[in-house]
C-alpha cells in the first residue's frame, strides 16, 4: 500500500479547557512553551457541507518536531469540535499532515469514498480540511493543511523555540 498523505507532523487535541490542557502538557509532560492564539481568524468554514461559525482558541508547542495542538471552541454553533466533545468528552482528535496541493489530495481521498467533515480557509489564506476518516470519533481524523511560506516559517519558529525552551514562560500569547 502506498503513502496516501505526507508525514504526520501534529497531534491535535480537542478540549473544553485550553488553559488546563496547556498546564498539563507543561507541568506533567514537560512540553512547551505553547504559542497561544486568541480567536483563530477564519475566512470561511463548512461543517458537514454547511456554513460553520465556530470560534476557536489554539495552543501549539513542539516536542522533537511533533507539534502538540490544543483546540478549544469558544463560540459559535455546531462543529467538528462540539461533536467530538459531546461524544467523547475530549482528547486526541486528529493527526495533521501538510499537503502541497490540497484540492488534488481531497479529490484522491474522495475517489476512495472519504469526504471532508470540516474545512475552509483562514484569513491568512491557508486552506485546511478535516477528513471523514474516523466515524467512531476515536482520535483518527486526518487533517490536511496546505501551508503558506509564512506558516512554514511560523512552524520552524515553534520548533526552534521549543527545542531551546528552559522551562520558564510556558505560554507565548499571539
Amino acid at each position: 500500500m502506498g503513502r496516501r498523505f505526507g508525514r504526520i507532523m501534529q497531534m491535535g487535541y480537542v478540549v473544553d479547557d485550553l488553559d488546563a490542557a496547556v498546564d498539563h502538557w507543561v507541568d506533567v509532560m514537560g512540553v512547551g512553551p505553547f504559542f497561544v492564539t486568541g480567536t483563530v481568524p477564519y475566512a470561511s468554514v463548512t461543517f458537514r457541507g454547511k456554513p460553520c461559525d465556530a470560534e476557536t482558541r489554539v495552543a501549539i508547542a513542539s516536542h522533537d518536531g511533533m507539534q502538540i495542538e490544543i483546540i478549544q471552541q469558544t463560540g459559535g454553533g455546531e462543529s467538528i469540535f462540539t461533536e467530538f466533545l459531546a461524544e467523547t468528552g475530549g482528547g486526541l482528535h486528529h493527526v495533521c499532515a501538510l499537503s502541497e496541493d490540497l484540492d488534488a489530495d481531497l479529490a484522491a481521498w474522495a475517489e476512495r469514498g472519504i469526504g471532508v467533515l470540516q474545512g475552509g480557509i483562514t484569513k491568512a489564506k491557508i486552506p485546511f480540511a478535516y477528513l471523514d476518516t474516523d466515524p467512531d470519533n476515536a482520535g483518527r481524523i486526518l487533517e490536511l493543511v496546505q501551508p503558506s511560506p509564512g506558516l512554514l516559517k511560523f512552524f520552524d519558529k515553534i520548533d526552534e523555540t521549543c527545542a531551546a525552551w528552559d522551562g520558564t514562560s510556558p505560554r507565548i500569547n499571539l
